[in-house]
């Protein structure tokens, strides 16, 4: 895609700038039209998409499709449409002559844990003069989105003693306490649900999700190994940390010293995995409230997590905006309506002309 992307912005001689990853299998892409040391408007959006399972789909999910007036294949909602009426409309930006500059950034691995952002922002923040605003394109509905969760992912692995399962006191069972583990993970869950609430959420809450667990090698062998993969979800004020402290300086020591007494070289292991930043955005450009026409359903919270934190963080206005529903993201046969492509072009071409002209 990203290779795509640069021979169709070679044609209008455009040429991005590529920050790559350390093996460089993978790239980010920013690129500018007008002039970089006026402040303008930044586009965002990810290249990468969820896999998507074949025998879960009624078309090749890699493959576009247009049936009953909608695009289908993975990522035309989330949001590789967004992407393609960025494109559709640059003929447009480059004959309008903006007096402002648009910037578009495009990263990778936003799914794995918004990794790819980062390094592109580091790089952006030292070339360009600070937008007026970012827009990161993940489908809303064409909604504005102020404020998101942010998401914080963890490996938690239990080392035990493996054994013949007839004789189970000669093992230290890793799958057991693992288990013990996950529980305590459900109290907190438990907990987050009655206490701090705020109702331009759904859930109006932080939320806790256990996603993966493995371990074990057969029936007949106490296993020695187990891994929990897990994520906390907080309301953008609350701090990750703080919800955490106690399941990581008393919970789990606890559940270490009785996996000891079973083996004293057992242990656990935990490692924050990735950390996706909260968006909590207040102010807007005036542009923004001329095209809601200050309708209070828009400037939204939602609970999934994007990009805009990391740019919200180094103190741009940033906001999430696109076309399509957040509800077709990650679904087999996933589509967007030709009908919300034209709608999110028309809108995107009336921000422009605002906030650029």
């Amino acid at each position: 895609m990203v290779n795509y992307i640069c021979d169709y912005l070679s044609v209008h001689k455009i040429e991005p700038s590529k920050i790559y990853n350390h093996d460089k299998s993978k790239t980010s892409i920013y690129y500018t039209i007008g002039d970089k040391k006026l402040p303008g408007l930044v586009l965002s959006a990810h290249t990468d998409t969820v896999p998507a399972d074949k025998d879960q789909w009624s078309y090749n999910p890699y493959k576009l499709k247009i049936q009953d007036n909608k695009y289908y294949g993975r990522g035309t909602s989330d949001m590789k449409g967004f992407i393609s009426l960025v494109l559709a409309i640059t003929p447009w930006i480059i004959s309008k002559s903006f007096d402002k500059p648009l910037h578009v950034a495009l990263s990778y691995d936003e799914e794995v844990g918004c990794l790819g952002v980062g390094p592109l922002i580091e790089v952006m923040k030292n070339k360009i003069c600070p937008p007026e605003l970012v827009i990161v394109g993940e489908p809303t509905d064409l909604k504005i989105i102020n404020q998101h969760k942010s998401c914080h992912t963890f490996e938690t692995e239990f080392y035990g003693k493996k054994a013949h399962s007839c004789y189970p006191d000669w093992g230290c069972n890793a799958i057991y306490f693992a288990n013990e583990f996950i529980n305590e993970l459900r109290k907190i869950e438990q907990n987050l649900v009655h206490s701090d609430v705020d109702s331009n959420f759904e859930p109006p809450y932080s939320s806790l999700n256990v996603g993966h667990i493995d371990g074990g090698v057969a029936h007949n062998i106490i296993p020695d190994y187990a891994r929990v993969i897990w994520n906390i979800r907080c309301l953008p004020h609350a701090n990750f940390q703080d919800l955490l402290r106690d399941l990581f300086e008393q919970k789990v020591p606890l559940i270490e010293s009785k996996m000891k007494k079973k083996y004293c070289n057992a242990f656990i292991s935990n490692r924050n995995i990735s950390n996706i930043l909260p968006l909590n955005q207040k102010s807007y450009p005036e542009i923004l409230n001329i095209l809601t026409k200050k309708d209070p359903k828009h400037k939204l919270g939602v609970s999934y997590g994007t990009d805009a934190g990391y740019f919200s963080k180094i103190g741009w206005p940033t906001i999430v905006c696109g076309p399509g529903k957040i509800e077709q993201a990650h679904t087999s046969d996933e589509f967007i309506k030709i009908k919300d492509i034209k709608d999110g072009i028309n809108f995107m071409m009336d921000l422009m002309s605002g906030i650029l002209a």
